[in-house]
Parts: C-alpha cells; structure tokens; sequence
C-alpha cells in the first residue's frame, strides 16, 4: 500500500436525501494516483462481462478509486438519471485480482443483495460506505444505508427504509429496518 493514498472525498448526500437533483462529485474530489486508471479498467472489463451496468454517455459521474487501508476500493460509475445515480463496487484483492462487492438493501419484498450501490460515498479514512437508493424522485422514499470495510467485505451497519405508497411529506430520516429491537 502507497503511502498518502487516503483522500476525503465527500457528496452533499443532505441535498440529495431531501429529494433534489444529484451533484456530481465536488471539484475538490481526489485526482487519479498511478494504477487507478487500470483497476478502473479492469473492472469496467468485468462489469460488461456481467452487464446490467451501463452509463450514459452525457453521464456527470465518474468512476474512482478510493484506497483504504486494508485494500482499493473501485467505485464503478453505472447508472445516472436526474436523480440519481450508482456505482458498481470492486475490492482489491491480492495481486490486484478484483472482487465484486454485493451488499444487503431492503424493498417491500424485503432484503435483496445487489452489486450496485445508489449514490454511495465512501470515507477513505474509516471505511465507512454510506448509499441513498431513491424509490421515487422526490426522495421521500426508498433506502439509506451505512456498512463498514473489515478488510474483506462492507458489513451492514444500519439500514433504513420507507415504502413510497405511505412515504410523508418530508424525506429522510427513514424508519429503521436493520438494526431491528426485535432481532434478525
């Protein structure tokens, strides 16, 4: 591991959690370090392989690298509509072999996994990822969640959602789903 790679790179999720318009990262996001741009293209290669992954030309969103202390992280950039926007993530392993990150999310059919993580930041200096899944593009519903990097996966810290058939008039904080008082 480089040392100096840890860079903050930080969206205003507050704006977004309130049902406005996606932000593109901030102009003082982190510059590319050497060997970036081959672990962003390498899993560019194994995202076409698997599909389900495609950005938009005119796309604002930029895929990046953030390193943490364990490991590189990739954060893929996926999708991207007015309102939102993901990320496919990818661990590095040993010898820069790059691993798919799945992570739990909630839906009103319950817990699902998946490979792409809505408007996700990522804090270089704690490993904490937090993502805001939007259910409708007034914000007042969907998920947000926040996982911790162990070294080998992002573990489900606190997960919150709201169904947008009974979403207020206001938006986030959502009602707790994971961590529950009654247990898993």
């Amino acid at each position: 591991m480089r040392a100096g790679w840890i860079a903050p790179t930080i969206l205003a999720l507050a704006l977004t959690g309130c049902g406005g318009p996606a932000e593109p990262p901030p102009e003082s996001a982190p510059t590319a370090r050497e060997g970036d741009a081959a672990l962003t293209a390498a899993a560019q290669t194994i995202s076409d392989q698997i599909g389900g992954c495609s950005r938009p030309e005119n796309s604002t969103v930029e895929s990046k690298v953030v390193g943490l202390e364990s490991a590189p992280i990739v954060l893929l950039a996926c999708s991207q509509d007015k309102f939102s926007y993901t990320h496919r993530l990818f661990a590095v392993g040993a010898g820069q072999k790059l691993q798919l990150v799945s992570l739990p999310d909630y839906d009103s059919n319950g817990m699902f996994a998946t490979d792409q993580a809505s408007m996700a930041e990522l804090d270089a200096g704690t490993g904490v990822l937090t993502t805001f899944r939007k259910g409708a593009e007034h914000g007042r519903c969907g998920s947000e969640a926040r996982y911790q990097w162990d070294g080998q996966r992002f573990g489900l810290q606190e997960l919150h959602w709201q169904d947008c058939a009974t979403a207020p008039e206001s938006g986030p904080p959502f009602p707790v789903v994971w961590p529950t008082q009654q247990g898993v």
